[in-house]
């Protein structure tokens, strides 16, 4: 299952499996209020293709990376047990 900070200010999703990649990426996406239709036209992808990567499929790269960039968010890859502080932009 995907880890989420549930505060209202700053969200934030930590994922090591397909399944829980996808559950982040659904949550991200309803988070952002953007249905899957939204998504996959602005992320340059189909809807049964979105729908699948939520479902814990593997993405195509560019797929991925597009649907993180439309939702206002992006990917970072720190060591595992890592202590992570993020903030809001400025």
């Amino acid at each position: 299952m995907a880890e989420r900070d549930e505060s209202p200010q700053i969200r934030w999703y930590r994922a090591r499996t397909k399944l829980a990649l996808g559950q982040a990426l659904q949550a991200l996406r309803q988070g952002v209020g953007a249905t899957q239709d939204d998504l996959a036209s602005r992320a340059g992808t189909s809807r049964p293709h979105l729908s699948r990567v939520e479902r814990g499929t593997s993405p195509q790269l560019d797929t991925l990376m597009a649907y993180v960039d439309v939702s206002g968010y992006e990917l970072l890859l720190v060591p595992r047990g890592s202590v992570v502080r993020v903030e809001p932009p400025r």
